[in-house]
């Protein structure tokens, strides 16, 4: 589904402080796949998320999806390609404060057009399901940090991607709220989507619903891929 050819990150390139996050990294990422990335700080997880996410460019390199190459396409197909196909998790919730649950989750969809009235009772149904429905109406700052989790991940589907990128997403959850996660992550995989998760966590990664780990190190993959 998702196919990277040598690809190569270069940061701050031709400056004293060029520095090489990703170097001739080929990969090929499975459709309906739990997949972890694992590997210390530093090690390119995160880059290569947000390449294979469009959230940024190879610096070299090709990145194909569902046979598609998209490296060199304009931004604003990229763009349509990240409203429409992926789900975005991070460790931090990055919720807008000062509006309710409800308006933080329906805002990836409002660029789309969708109808405002089935917008919303997707939503909360989004909501219902992770048991946060009664906190639609709160405003974001009023939540636990599980809470607030839970409305990232309503927010992440909301669009119904059918790729689901996750970078730490368990760093500030507890133990019960991290396991209530993977058994998330399993619905998301007997729902037909594909999963990718950046983690040093071994709840995580060794969970037995997680179908690959892929160790990476200085930008490079580490060893043979399990």
């Amino acid at each position: 589904m998702i196919e990277l050819v040598n690809v190569r990150k270069i940061f701050n390139a031709g400056n004293p402080s060029e520095f090489s996050a990703l170097n001739s990294v080929s990969l090929n990422i499975g459709e309906n796949k739990i997949t972890v990335l694992t590997g210390p700080s530093g090690s390119g997880k995160t880059t290569l998320l947000s390449i294979i996410g469009c959230m940024s460019r190879p610096s070299a390199g090709r990145v194909k999806l569902s046979g598609r190459e998209i490296t060199s396409l304009p931004e604003r197909f990229l763009t349509d390609i990240r409203r429409k196909t992926f789900g975005f998790i991070f460790q931090q919730p990055n919720l807008i404060k000062g509006i309710s649950v409800l308006e933080n989750v329906m805002l990836p969809a409002y660029p789309l057009g969708e109808k405002r009235s089935h917008l919303k009772e997707k939503a909360m149904k989004g909501l219902d399901a992770l048991n946060i429905s009664g906190k639609a109406m709160a405003k974001v700052e009023w939540l636990s940090g599980g809470e607030a989790q839970r409305a990232a991940i309503v927010r992440a589907l909301i669009n119904d991607p059918s790729i689901i990128i996750a970078d730490e997403p368990t760093a500030h959850l507890d133990t019960k709220l991290s396991y209530r996660f993977m058994e998330i992550v399993e619905k998301f995989k007997t729902e037909g989507k594909t999963v990718i998760i950046t983690s040093h966590d071994p709840l995580v990664y060794q969970s037995a619903v997680v179908d690959r780990v892929i160790g990476l190190r200085d930008g490079k993959i580490e060893g043979k891929p399990s």
